[in-house]
């Protein structure tokens, strides 16, 4: 929750000098071909998904763009066990598991113009993660798929709401994996 307040918070001092600047530009049009983007996004379930993480984005009309960034996600778990019986007594021990992901991905995304200020978006691209269980690793290449919607404040500042999926190829065998929604905040330059 607080990883969300900070993007919101981040979000709104953006947008305030962004809005004070765009005041003679059209508040429903979005960025234009060769504009640059910075993107964070947080929250949703990252198994084998883009996730929280950060992304680069370069327009190559009003409405596609480049996509390319990473994405992380550590989960830690801690199981307390009682074995009862034994000559001293109870037995207790403790186990303690992380599982982490880090995917690289690279693709494109299309912002569909509605006439307002929100912006339906899907998109789609490679994936590579490298998942790590404990001291156990393993690299993954497949592909990811994303859809939500975005809101532009102006031509320079957005926020939206993505999910996703993907299918990553781990040794002979196939996994899917998805990504709940998770909250984008974007400015362009």
């Amino acid at each position: 929750m607080r990883r969300v307040l900070s993007v919101l918070t981040c979000a709104v001092a953006v947008s305030v000098p962004s809005l004070a600047l765009a005041q003679s530009s059209d508040r429903k049009g979005g960025p234009e071909k060769g504009t640059w983007g910075a993107e964070a996004s947080v929250g949703g379930n990252v198994a084998q998904s883009v996730g929280e993480g950060g992304s680069l984005l370069r327009f190559v009309s009003p409405g596609t763009a480049i996509v390319g960034g990473v994405g992380f996600s550590r989960i830690s778990s801690e199981a307390r066990t009682t074995f009862i019986g034994g000559p001293d007594g109870p037995i207790s021990s403790v186990f303690n598991t992380a599982f982490t992901t880090v995917s690289v991905h690279a693709g494109l995304r299309r912002y569909f113009r509605t006439g307002l200020g929100v912006r339906p978006v899907f998109g789609g691209g490679l994936l590579f993660t490298r998942q790590s269980v404990d001291e156990l690793s393993d690299n993954n290449v497949g592909g990811y798929a994303e859809g939500g919607a975005a809101y532009f404040f102006n031509p320079h500042v957005s926020l939206g709401v993505l999910g996703g999926v993907s299918a990553v190829k781990q040794g002979s065998r196939w996994s899917a994996g998805g990504s709940l929604a998770r909250l984008t905040g974007a400015v362009y330059f």
